[in-house]
């Protein structure tokens, strides 16, 4: 159950002084409230406690400006809301990203913004490639970047093909979550 909060004011001047039970208390009373309001926009209860934690940690880091957060509710479902519409933003990138890749083919029509941004997606998919088991990444390189089937795949590297489509599951998986966080911390 949520805390009451009697004085905002007060308890945002205890938060700049550092004060973890004021933060606490805080938490405590928003988090109920913020939780439902972006797991209906994201559709994603995942990604909707990512979201609620980086509201709260913007709330610490800037705890020193308090004299700026008039209404401090306002201030908490204005950054949710924020960081809740560029996570679809960037999870509808991701998806285009990822069906380009899939098809292992970048369309020469594209614009030139699309084309940095296909470019920069491209990096964040090479160092996310890097971070992979090395079974994974090794399975991964050749479905993707040398278009074998998952059949070809195992026969090569004498798996079992559901073996194979598991790592490629986790491999793409692991991906999307790489891509996701690099992203959260740029925007």
């Amino acid at each position: 159950m949520s805390e009451k909060i009697n004085n905002e004011r007060e308890l945002l001047a205890s938060v700049a002084r550092a004060d973890e039970r004021a933060f606490e208390k805080i938490v405590h009373h928003y988090y109920p409230r913020l939780l439902p309001f972006v797991i209906n926009i994201t559709k994603t209860k995942y990604a909707a406690e990512e979201i609620v934690q980086e509201v709260f940690l913007r709330l610490w880091q800037h705890r020193h400006e308090h004299e700026r957060i008039y209404n401090l509710s306002s201030w908490l479902f204005t950054i949710a809301s924020n960081l809740s519409l560029t996570y679809i933003k960037r999870a509808a990138m991701e998806g285009k990203l990822l069906k380009l890749i899939q098809s292992s083919q970048a369309d020469s029509t594209l614009d030139a913004e699309e084309r940095l941004n296909w470019k920069e997606s491209g990096l964040l998919i090479y160092e996310a490639v890097k971070r992979l088991p090395p079974q994974q990444q090794l399975i991964y390189q050749l479905s993707r970047q040398e278009g074998l089937s998952n059949p070809e795949i195992a026969e090569r590297l004498k798996l079992s093909p559901n073996t194979v489509k598991n790592h490629l599951v986790k491999a793409i998986q692991s991906i999307r979550v790489f891509i996701r966080r690099a992203t959260l911390i740029f925007f």
